[in-house]
C-alpha cells in the first residue's frame, strides 16, 4: 500500500492549541517549544499522531523527503528551537495521514482523482514559512500548483478554484 500527508488544510489555530483540544501524542514540551508551529490536516488515519514537516536540514531522527524537505525530528529540532537556532514558524505540524491499499493509489490517478507533481519545497512548506512571491496564491496551494504545472492543469485548476486551501477545514 502507499501512505501519504495532506499539506494544504492549515487547520485554524497553532501546535499548542490543535494537540491540547484534540487526542494527541505530542507531548507539552514539543506543544511548548512549537506553540505557534502551523498544524494542517494529514489525512484521516491515526488522528493522535503528527508528523513535523521542515527544512531545517537532517537532524537525528528526521529523514529526507524531497530536496530542501525532512520529516521527523522533533525532538533535536526542540533543541534548536530552545537555543534560538530554529524558529517553530518554520515547522509545520501534519495532524493524521492518508493510506491506500496495494493499487489504489494508482488505480485513482488514472481516474484523475489525484495529479501527481514534482515541486519546490517552497511549495511543500509553504505553510512552514517559506518564501512567498507577489505572484503566489496564499490562500490556495493547491491552484498554484497545478498552474505551474501548466496545460490540462492549469484548465482543470480554472474549473476548480476559488475553494481555497481553508475548504475542508469551515
Amino acid at each position: 500500500g502507499s501512505t501519504g500527508i495532506v499539506i494544504n488544510r492549515p487547520m485554524p489555530g497553532n501546535l499548542l492549541k490543535i494537540a491540547t483540544e484534540t487526542p494527541s501524542n505530542v507531548d507539552l514540551s514539543l506543544k511548548l517549544a512549537f506553540n505557534t508551529a502551523t498544524v494542517s490536516y494529514g489525512g484521516p488515519i491515526m488522528q493522535e499522531e503528527y508528523s513535523v514537516l521542515h527544512g531545517y536540514g537532517e537532524v537525528e531522527g528526521s529523514k529526507k523527503v524531497a530536496p530542501g524537505v525532512f520529516v521527523g525530528g522533533s525532538e533535536e529540532l526542540m533543541n534548536e528551537v530552545r537555543r534560538d537556532n530554529f524558529s517553530p514558524d518554520q515547522a509545520l505540524f501534519v495532524k493524521g495521514h492518508a493510506a491506500w491499499v496495494p493499487g489504489q493509489l494508482s488505480r485513482e490517478v488514472a481516474k484523475g482523482v489525484w495529479y501527481p507533481a514534482s515541486v519546490s519545497a517552497d511549495f511543500i512548506l509553504r505553510y512552514a514559512g517559506a518564501q512567498v512571491t507577489e505572484d503566489d496564491n496564499l490562500e490556495d496551494l493547491w491552484s498554484d500548483i497545478m498552474s505551474c504545472m501548466g496545460g490540462k492543469y492549469r484548465e482543470i485548476m480554472r474549473k476548480h478554484a476559488g475553494r481555497g486551501d481553508m475548504r475542508m477545514m469551515s
